[in-house]
């Protein structure tokens, strides 16, 4: 593995080298050079299976401390379990070498051709902010996932950097689910079958398919990245399991569950805050699907209703609960998705009395105030449109 700093400059070869892995055959490497930004189980199994394709990849972390580079170090080296048929190369067990890491966010932007966004939704500001001196023009930037918004937000911070044209997009969820096995193993237990995809401006959505196809096959267009970002089952499957577990999570946790611990009634609750999500796509005339069809579509899990659906799915089963209640589910997810939801549905003229209340449960528990906080549509950009300008926006870009 080779670690990249200020004053290194890997040199490669447009023709292509070739990688070694386990089995003793090689796969040609591309030119195509992805930045992988972050070191969290599904990052690292995207960072694997683009270089299982044959892809340069750079894994960076930003500031990376100790523990961070020795959760990187093992890159080196990652023995692979790969249990999903639709990953590159099948089910297999490999070994998986030549994954560069840097500490340095600017080196990673500069040898990149595609920047993927996969650190916490809450840091993708800050991260933006450290990339801006590396962005150009001709960078694809994309976010996995991308929360609701956060190509517009990612997208403004450049315009006032004086880089205009950036190509940003969204997926709506993670594309792999894996899990750290043991210090050099990692297990990768699922991967979307269909993954949402937002542009922004969406008049670029063409570009970017050209772009990934070969990378990402299972990319499904959305209409703009307000649908991509409100095509994610994260807000239903995420806080209010929380909320409603909350006397357990902060007795027992982490313990193992399946599907979250819905159970009965927190599926009907979540269904209800579901609703409220889709009446938001419909006032922006988007493409409506309920939380069971987006299970459908992502796992191809089926059942009758959304409690038998959601425990059918099999990446969600013998999983660890969250350790505490200052867990991701409500830290990340409350601030980038159901904060603007809020803001954009009352913009809409939609009420949405229970995502308000998640943020208020949210704010309670942690004596925050996600309001503050959170994207609103000032950092999105949206604050100053009109409903009816803000789809003329999402389709053209900035003035």
């Amino acid at each position: 593995m080779r670690y990249l700093d200020e004053v290194t400059c890997l040199v490669h070869s447009g023709s292509g080298h070739m990688l070694q892995i386990e089995q003793g055959f090689h796969v040609t490497i591309y030119p195509q050079t992805f930045a992988v930004i972050g070191a969290s189980e599904g990052a690292l199994g995207l960072a694997v299976e683009l270089r299982l394709a044959g892809r340069r990849v750079i894994v960076s972390h930003g500031s990376l401390d100790d523990q961070t580079s020795e959760e990187l170090s093992v890159i080196q080296d990652i023995n692979v379990d790969c249990q999903v048929e639709s990953f590159v190369g099948g089910r297999q067990q490999v070994s998986v070498q030549g994954i560069e890491t840097t500490n340095s966010l600017a080196v990673a932007a500069r040898e990149a051709d595609v920047i993927v966004l996969m650190t916490p939704q809450t840091t993708y500001e800050n991260i933006t902010r450290e990339l801006l001196r590396s962005l150009r023009d001709d960078h694809l930037v994309l976010l996995c996932p991308g929360g609701l918004g956060g190509p517009l937000l990612i997208s403004r911070l450049a315009a006032e950097a004086g880089i205009q044209n950036l190509l940003v997009a969204q997926t709506a969820s993670m594309p792999i689910g894996a899990r750290r096995t043991g210090k050099d193993k990692l297990t990768v237990v699922s991967k979307k079958n269909v993954l949402p995809v937002g542009v922004f401006p969406a008049r670029r959505t063409r570009e970017l398919l050209d772009r990934l196809k070969i990378d990402f096959p299972q990319l499904k267009p959305t209409m703009n990245v307000l649908e991509c970002g409100l095509a994610s089952a994260a807000p239903g499957l995420h806080p209010i399991p929380m909320i409603m577990n909350a006397a357990k999570i902060e007795a027992d946790g982490p313990y193992v569950y399946d599907a979250y611990d819905i159970t009965p009634t927190i599926a009907n609750v979540i269904e209800a805050l579901d609703e409220e999500r889709q009446q938001i796509l419909r006032a922006i005339g988007a493409e409506v699907m309920t939380i069971s069809q987006l299970l459908e579509e992502s796992y191809g899990t089926q059942g009758d209703n959304f409690y038998d659906i959601v425990h059918g799915v099999q990446a969600y089963r013998q999983v660890k609960s969250p350790p505490h209640l200052d867990y991701r589910y409500l830290t990340e997810d409350v601030p980038t998705q159901i904060v603007p939801a809020v803001l954009l549905a009352t913009k809409l003229g939609v009420e949405t009395p229970l995502l308000a209340a998640t943020v208020a449960f949210a704010n309670a528990m942690h004596r925050r105030d996600y309001w503050k906080t959170g994207w609103n549509l000032e950092k999105l950009g949206l604050s100053d449109h009109s409903p009816d300008s803000i789809l003329t926006f999402l389709l053209k870009g900035q003035d």
